[in-house]
């Protein structure tokens, strides 16, 4: 009997590689398709975060308070952190389209889960599971847009990819604005969201797939490199367990500086995000919709730079010089901003710098992912994954921690005070860049970067 569950994995694995398998490297609209394919995957997975629209009415018919709702946050976050620990692993192992295609599967079950809700705990039982199935997949979703994203054209994947998790944002509230009038209960959204990832997941499900292990585990330079490959030996071993995955990966300071700096960058998106309104209506005293006007403009450039940020690194061929130059920019915004924060600035003013710094931000922060791939294969095709994991650990650990910092930082020095936080952390991303060294120059070409990996490993 032991041998059963053992059996039906290695059955799964051998339809995925007979149905669900690419043998020779996708190029052209084929590729691009793929990518389009894994945005679709990634709005669905973002669910976890689609609940913004829904708090108002969640917290009255479900009878829990905003400051159970805060904490309830922070320990999902936290949660899908780890989870994240164990998904990329899996997917550098067994495949990422396999992962996908079961967490998506998942995710769609417990959107539905959502109307067995009928209190707090009902309410932390099911989304803290979406909490935990994202944070599984996230991995392999970094991994698979690498794999079908050739160096000189990784930025506008890595574009790409953000893009989708921007898009689910923007749908579970779009939907919502133009449905709610309609039908009133936040039961219907669930089931029109819901009807939603099914048609998603079925296209994901039956088109999009993987890379064979042996050009999953090749680094390719261009898409004629990749037509004219031909299956061989993989070039890089595949860890067996996590933990010798993650080993690999930790046991160099770059990576926690690379990841570390990129998460402290982040903080600034995070709390516009997540208090962007409230900041500016307790520290301006702006109405709902000059805050939210405020808010958006920084959204809307950043959703707008997201794709051409990585474009543009993709044609100059060099990924951290863009991010050293924007970083450095974003760094003196913050630092006028911060030392111009009272008294209160216009709606106007406040406007034009929250969309400059979207702008940055965004064109800065893509560069980074492409780089932060490239880094993680020169290290070994075989992390990519693994390396996205350890990113969405960081991430998410944060994210849990900030958020009650924040706040209790605004309420107790008041929001100003924080703004030294934001500032912080986009100093210590711009010295991570530097402190890395190399990069400054377009990447090797693939056979370049296997020799040197070869050689690595020889020693």
């Amino acid at each position: 009997m032991a041998n059963v569950p053992q059996a039906r994995i290695g059955g799964i694995k051998a339809y995925f590689a007979a149905h669900r398998t690419l043998e020779v490297y996708p190029t052209g609209l084929r590729r691009w398709w793929m990518l389009l394919l894994t945005v679709m995957a990634t709005i669905v997975l973002f669910y976890e975060f689609g609940f913004s629209a829904l708090i108002p009415l969640w917290l009255p018919t479900l009878h829990f308070t905003r400051e159970q709702f805060g904490w309830f946050l922070t320990a999902a976050v936290f949660l899908s952190g780890i989870s994240a620990m164990y998904g990329g692993p899996l997917a550098d192992r067994h495949g990422r389209v396999v992962v996908i295609d079961a967490c998506l599967a998942v995710m769609i079950i417990l959107t539905f889960c959502n109307l067995l809700m009928v209190g707090f705990w009902s309410f932390v039982i099911v989304r803290g599971l979406m909490n935990l199935v994202a944070g599984l997949a996230w991995g392999a979703l970094g991994g698979l847009t690498r794999d079908m994203s050739p160096r000189v054209s990784r930025g506008a994947a890595f574009g790409l990819l953000t893009l989708g998790a921007v898009a689910c944002l923007w749908l579970w509230n779009e939907v919502p604005a133009w449905t709610l009038p309609i039908f009133h209960t936040w039961q219907s959204q669930i089931i029109i969201m819901g009807i939603v990832a099914i048609g998603l997941y079925i296209v994901v499900f039956f088109c999009l797939k993987d890379l064979s292990p042996s050009l999953r585990l090749t680094v390719m330079d261009s898409e004629a490199e990749g037509s004219a490959y031909e299956a061989g030996e993989p070039m890089a071993q595949v860890p067996g367990t996590a933990t010798a995955a993650f080993k690999m990966l930790l046991g160099r300071w770059e990576s926690w500086a690379l990841v570390v700096g990129a998460v402290a960058f982040l903080t600034t998106a995070i709390t516009i995000q997540t208090f962007g309104p409230l900041m500016f209506t307790e520290a301006y005293h702006y109405t709902p919709a000059q805050a939210a006007g405020a808010t958006a403009n920084f959204w809307l450039i950043n959703l707008i730079m997201l794709v051409p940020a990585g474009l543009f690194s993709d044609w100059l061929r060099v990924r951290k010089p863009i991010t050293v130059v924007l970083t450095a920019i974003s760094l003196l915004l913050l630092i006028w901003w911060v030392r111009n924060f009272f008294p209160p600035l216009s709606p106007s003013a406040l406007g034009a710098i929250t969309l400059i710094l979207g702008a940055t931000l965004a064109s800065a922060y893509i560069p980074w992912c492409a780089y932060f791939s490239e880094y993680l294969e020169d290290l070994s095709p075989a992390l990519q994954a693994t390396g996205w994991s350890f990113f969405q650990m960081i991430y998410r650990t944060w994210i849990a921690f900030s958020g009650p910092l924040l706040l209790w930082v605004a309420v107790r020095y008041g929001w100003d005070r924080w703004m030294w936080v934001m500032v912080a952390g986009t100093g210590i991303f711009l010295v991570s860049q530097l402190a890395v060294r190399g990069h400054w120059r377009p990447a090797g070409t693939a056979a370049q970067v296997l020799g040197q990996a070869a050689h690595a490993a020889g020693r």
